[in-house]
């Protein structure tokens, strides 16, 4: 790595500790707004800038300048969520805000080649991340912005750029596959499109207009299945590593929770909201940003604890090996499971059940990479 950011660990920390409040938030009887708001503006937002915090500045082999305002903007970022989980909504939109404007021109510093194709859809991501914070405000202040719509403005805007522009680049690296960058430069614009389709139309907040915008983003998505599988099944070195296979799953998760956004919009049958809140946020989002903190956490404390006595010479463990394989193999069968059972929980409206079959596995990752790894930093 060209550059360590030491803030990413505890921006990943606090997600997980957003995740895991969400779950226990329907023990609490939160209502889905309230639940949505937290796991968004929470779990995925402070995920987001922990990774963008480290992506961007290696994507332009710069360092980050002034990395003290990082600290700055966790704290902020903790401050948030603590008004979240009191369900103090108008204060934590406006101390989000002022966190997410101050990140976004923090990192957007380093950012002088815009070519590569995962740093455009950073991007996007950061633009979408502060059009969501600025609905996250006026929803509170005027009411003339529904909740509803910052909450698809971050998952479809923000977090759903950021992955697929990190694993355009990821999954073929790690399966040592040539991407066709013309088709994926196509697909780019594409995918802006129908985003921007669905932004609207929840800005309008028009179901009709969601469920066609929403067929045209899965049909979109299908494109980048096809990019991806693609790789995957091209790949003839042996088994898959496990971050693709978190990937994998979670991919799973989008295809089924845009369904259910599509079948929800035309049946107006808003019973079933959770489903796709949790295929959403706990299957997609969950299995996808764990496997992302499975790779970056265990380099970014490796080269903390290690790049000093490697500059020196001395014999050091492969970066590889940190993390135990097969712990990580089990940590995503949970998960997925974990994911399929809270959903199955969804439709016959056990809520705290739904909770409880996703808490565990979470539970389970918690100790294969957090406590792993601070068992590592400290040795």
């Amino acid at each position: 790595m060209f550059y360590v950011s030491k803030i990413t660990p505890f921006f990943f920390l606090l997600a997980f500790v957003d995740l895991i409040f969400v779950l226990f938030s329907r023990f609490l009887k939160y209502d889905h707004i309230d639940m949505a708001l937290i796991a968004v503006f929470g779990f995925v937002l402070h995920s987001l800038i922990g990774a963008m915090y480290q992506i961007i500045p290696n994507s332009q082999q710069s360092s980050l300048k002034i990395p003290q305002i990082s600290y700055f903007v966790f704290l902020l970022s903790v401050i948030s969520s603590l008004g979240m989980y009191l369900k103090l909504f108008e204060f934590a939109a406006t101390v989000s805000l002022v966190s997410v404007v101050i990140f976004s021109i923090h990192v957007l510093t380093v950012v002088k080649n815009i070519q590569p194709i995962t740093v455009r859809f950073l991007l996007i991501s950061i633009i979408y991340m502060n059009i969501a914070s600025m609905f996250f405000f006026l929803a509170g202040l005027t009411g003339n912005i529904l909740y509803q719509t910052a909450i698809h403005t971050m998952t479809i805007g923000s977090m759903l750029n950021a992955i697929i522009g990190v694993q355009l680049a990821w999954i073929p690296m790690l399966l040592m596959h040539t991407l066709n960058i013309k088709f994926a430069n196509g697909f780019f614009y594409l995918h802006q499109l129908s985003t921007f389709s669905l932004f609207a139309a929840f800005y309008h907040f028009d179901y009709k207009y969601i469920m066609y915008a929403g067929i045209f983003e899965l049909l979109v998505l299908f494109i980048f299945l096809y990019i991806i599988l693609k790789a995957v099944f091209s790949h003839k070195l042996g088994k898959l590593p496990y971050v693709i296979k978190f990937f994998l799953g979670g991919l799973s998760f989008l295809v089924f929770g845009v369904l259910m956004g599509i079948h929800l919009s035309a049946s107006k049958m808003l019973q079933f909201i959770e489903v796709h809140l949790d295929a959403m946020i706990l299957g997609f989002g969950g299995i996808t940003i764990f496997g992302a903190m499975l790779h970056l956490m265990p380099r970014i404390i490796w080269n903390m604890v290690y790049v000093k006595k490697a500059q020196d010479g001395k014999q050091i463990p492969n970066v590889y090996k940190i993390i135990n394989e097969k712990e990580a193999n089990i940590s995503f069968y949970l998960l997925f499971i974990g994911s399929l059972i809270a959903i199955v929980f969804e439709f016959l409206q056990k809520r705290e059940l739904s909770s409880l079959a996703y808490i565990l596995p979470s539970l389970y990752f918690f100790y294969v990479l957090f406590w792993k790894m601070f068992r590592f930093y400290r040795s």
